[in-house]
């Protein structure tokens, strides 16, 4: 751009360009800022009065609530507080209702049969000692008592025992009685009796042969034995003699 000036007005018209332009803004200048004071003036002048402060407007919605922030730490436990007290006890509840009946049990095992009150169960044996003495007299008359602490549940017969037993019965025996020996096979020292019979082991000392004598029925006094025992009876006299042995039953088998 100089170089275009210089060629078209040389130096000195391009000194003189320069000069006129400096002059005009030296003058502008002088125009805008010359009088500083009442330009001073004249700008606090334009400057607006603040005016009074509106209404207030109505409050804006609320905003969304923002995310929750993290768990802060826990705080020390608090002291024990004290017991509070007993409050006043409920009322009644109604009845339930009644449960199902529950299934039937299954029978238990049978009792021990030396259960008092009972009676000698089926092929069951008890057995005792029996003894006699008789200082004088005849001892022909007298009878020792074989009791059983377990009864029976039904007497023996001993209506056939006056003779040797062939078809009528005889459920009692005695050493000496005539079915004595085939039917009671034990001994004084370990008395037996088949089922539904009773057997009286021994003989008296001192007295004759054969002076045992039929076994009765305390209850009737007839031949055979009842249900809580029987008598043992003595048939020969002797002046002085003693006796004593064993005895067993058995209860009849089930039919």
């Amino acid at each position: 751009m100089f170089s275009t000036l210089r060629n078209r007005f040389g130096i000195p018209g391009v000194i003189s360009v320069f000069a006129l332009v400096f002059a005009m803004i030296g003058g502008a200048y002088a125009a805008n800022d010359g009088g500083g004071s009442n330009d001073s003036a004249t700008a606090s002048a334009k400057k607006a009065k603040k005016g009074a402060t509106g209404p207030r407007g109505p409050k804006g919605a609320t905003g969304a609530v923002g995310p929750a922030g993290p768990a802060g730490p826990a705080g020390p436990a608090g002291a024990k507080g004290d017991t509070g007290a007993t409050g006043d006890t409920g009322k009644e509840g109604p009845q339930g209702k009644e449960g199902p009946q529950g299934k039937e049990g299954k029978a238990g095992k049978s009792g021990s049969p030396w259960t008092v009150g009972g009676t000698l169960p089926a092929e069951e044996t008890l057995t005792g000692a029996w003894g006699l003495t008789a200082t004088s007299g005849d001892v022909a008359g007298n009878f020792v008592p074989l009791s059983f602490n377990i009864p029976l549940s039904e007497p023996l017969d001993g209506s056939g025992c006056s003779t040797p037993e062939t078809t009528d019965p005889c459920e009692v025996h005695y050493e000496g009685e005539a079915s004595f020996a085939t039917t009671c096979t034990g001994t004084p020292a370990n008395p037996t009796a088949p089922p539904g019979h009773l057997c009286v082991y021994g003989q008296a000392a001192g007295m004759s042969s054969g002076a045992l004598g039929a076994l009765l029925d305390p209850s009737s006094q007839a031949p055979g034995a009842g249900v809580s025992g029987a008598l043992l009876t003595f048939a020969a006299p002797a002046a002085f003699g003693f006796g004593n042995g064993t005895w067993a039953v058995t209860a009849p088998a089930e039919s």
